[in-house]
This record gives C-alpha cells, structure tokens and sequence, in this order.
C-alpha cells in the first residue's frame, strides 16, 4: 500500500509544471533542445504558463531553427512579463532576422503609458483592488471615528479603477496578434475563390489579429494592408492559448 502511494506521488511530482520546466532547463543545457521544447510545452499543458517557460521554450525552439514558433513563444512570455530585458532581447533579436522586417503590433495608445510596464492580467488586478477601495470607502466612512472626510480617497480610487479597466482592454484589443509559422503564406483578398493574391508573408511575421472566420484569420500590417490568411499556418501570442505539442511546432 505505502510503495502504490509512493508511486502515485512520485508520478504526481515528475508531472508538475515545476518539474517538467526543470526537466526542460536540464534538456537544454545538454543541448537536447527537442527533449527540452517537448518538456516545456508540457509545463504549459500542465498549468505552468509562467514567463520563464515560454522564455526557454522559446530558446530551445530558436536553436531547433524554428523562428516562427520561438518568436510567438516570447511574445507570450513578454506579454506577462513587459519588463523583462531577456525575452525582449530574444525578442528584437527575432524581429530584426525576419524576412519581412514588419515593425511589431502597435502597443496600446500612448495615453495609457503604464501598460508598457505592466501586463493586462496586472493591470486588470489592479482595477479590481481600486474598484473595491472605491466601494468600501462608504463603509469606512461610517466606521471611522475620525471627522475627516474619505469622499475624495473613494472617487480618486474609482478614476483609477477606470483607467486601469479601460487601459486593460486596450491593450487586450491591441495585443490580439498572431505570429506566421509557415516557411511562407499567402495572404489574399478574400474567402474562397473570389480572393487573389495581395502579398505574401513569411516565417516570423507578426501581425495584427482582426477578425476569425472557419479556419481562416483576417490580419493587418502596421501600413495598414490586411487579408486573409490559413489559420493553421499562424499561432496566437495570447499566452493563455494552448501552444502545439513538441512535434508540431517543429516540422519544416
């Protein structure tokens, strides 16, 4: 009985996000850089969507000469971490290797500067903590022995919460990017056989996600051209989304 038990949190603990993201490191430092994307997108499926990971699966996948997929793995991880120097450097890195040269989405409006310092998720929690601050400044209103009035700390605490709430959303709205996978793809004017050629992108391009119809996405460029593109032949920068297992990613 004890030995099954043993097993089963042996087995319970190799399966971790910790341990499978360390399991990753250790591939990676071996230079088995197909063991470790293996490990790291299994981290991610098991919960650990944390910066670190995308940041080494992003590394591992670069090295497997996968540009593609390592530039959405850092865009993912930059996207929770705005701060980090690494991935950032990973990042531009990236940028200035790929065949289109494409300047990246454009971050929120200037208006909302924080945002470069925090991600949505941050930034949302934060709306959140002033929103309640805002609702219980009546109560303590109340509460308080003091004569000073609170008033104001409750309507600076809900401007706040405003702010945050609607510069959450820009930058979610902003941030709706896909990176191409593909050696290269064509972009056309439309679905099925009335769309023509516009122009064609390349493995590593970012662009700005519009619109998702059946298995096609609408994208658009910094100057503005957009069209349609196979959906398979792109992946997400939300790092909520579910990255491809090892062996998809990886294919020529």
């Amino acid at each position: 009985m004890m030995l099954g038990l043993l097993a089963v949190l042996t087995v319970a603990t190799a399966a971790s996000p910790d341990a499978l993201y360390a399991s990753g490191l250790d591939h990676a430092r071996a230079g088995q850089h197909d063991e470790a994307t293996a490990a790291f997108v299994q981290a991610l499926d098991a919960g650990g969507r944390d910066p670190a990971v995308y940041h080494g699966l992003g590394n591992a996948l670069w090295r497997l000469g996968a540009p593609g997929p390592a530039t959405a793995a850092w865009r993912r991880g930059l996207r929770l971490a705005p701060r980090d120097g690494d991935i950032a450097a990973n990042l531009d890195r990236a940028r200035r290797a790929s065949r289109d040269n494409l300047e990246p989405p454009a971050p929120a409006a200037d208006l909302f500067f924080w945002q470069g310092m925090l991600s949505p998720r941050d930034s949302g929690v934060l709306a959140s903590v002033f929103l309640m601050l805002a609702l219980a400044a009546p109560l303590l209103r109340r509460l308080r022995s003091a004569q000073r009035p609170i008033g104001l700390e409750s309507g600076v605490a809900l401007v706040l919460a405003v702010l945050l709430a609607v510069s959450t959303r820009a930058a979610l709205v902003t941030e709706a990017s896909v990176v191409v996978v593909a050696d290269e793809v064509s972009v056309r004017s439309a679905l099925g056989p009335d769309g023509v050629e516009l122009f064609v992108l390349h493995e590593g391009a970012e662009v700005r996600l519009l619109e998702t119809h059946r298995d096609h996405h609408l994208v658009t460029l910094p100057d503005h051209r957009k069209g349609w593109v196979p959906a398979d032949a792109t992946l997400s920068t939300n790092p909520s989304a579910p990255f491809p297992p090892a062996g998809l990613v990886t294919a020529p």
